[in-house]
């Protein structure tokens, strides 16, 4: 069994009564002399980062909010139709194209296959199995998932909305883990073709980014 590992940061804020608070559960007080302990803090969730982009590619504003203090296991039913709508009404794009993005992006995660022995990460590598090559270096994809430094995960989400990624790739380890077929062409790129606008590249190369990768922190001076 491969076993993966899903990876979502959250910013939380602890709301106590009391002046000390530290990430353990108990929390003491200088106050009045000290020595109060409680192990009644609630943390509060106030953002959480998964796949770049997610959020503010699919979701209205006024959603963002409620997206960021939501937990990733409750995705699936909340953010996929926001996402199908993006995709079938702004994009204008078919069902099973939609389809092909809901059950990769949802739920919002970074998935990585800890049993993979790839030497670097490549972002929508482990759903896909490396069928998605997106780094601006021009390295292969890999399949262990995750995200390298120099992936272009701004491209690679436009592609899938706007260009031929989702007519291109199979889903190898989709929501809910089951095998998804290519979906058809629809012939509605928005990829530049036939006078259409150009939606799929944000043209940002490494040099633009000013990566260095020679060192820690394998990034050059501002531009």
């Amino acid at each position: 069994m491969q076993r993966t590992k899903l990876m979502s940061s959250a910013l939380a804020l602890a709301i106590a009564a009391l002046a000390g608070c530290s990430n353990d559960p108990t929390v003491t007080s200088t106050q009045n002399g000290g020595g109060v302990t409680t192990s009644t803090v609630t943390f509060l969730q106030l953002d959480r980062v998964g796949r770049p982009g997610v959020k503010e590619l699919y979701l209205a504003y006024a959603k963002h909010d409620a997206f960021n203090r939501a937990a990733p296991t409750t995705d699936v039913a909340q953010i996929a139709p926001q996402i199908d709508a993006f995709v079938s009404g702004t994009g204008g794009r078919s069902g099973a194209i939609s389809a092909y993005a809901q059950a990769l992006l949802a739920p919002d995660a970074l998935i990585g296959d800890l049993s993979d022995t790839s030497t670097r990460a490549s972002y929508l590598g482990f759903e896909t199995s490396g069928q998605i090559a997106n780094d601006c270096m021009g390295a292969a994809a890999t399949t262990f998932g995750g995200r390298a430094l120099t992936d272009d995960v701004v491209n690679a989400m436009l592609g899938i909305s706007f260009g031929t990624l989702a007519t291109a790739t199979t889903l190898t380890n989709p929501t809910p883990n089951v095998p998804t077929a290519v979906a058809p062409d629809d012939g509605n790129e928005k990829d530049g073709r036939a006078g259409r606008p150009q939606l799929t590249n944000q043209f940002a190369s490494c040099a633009n980014k000013g990566l260095t990768l020679q060192q820690f922190p394998y990034l050059g001076a501002p531009l």
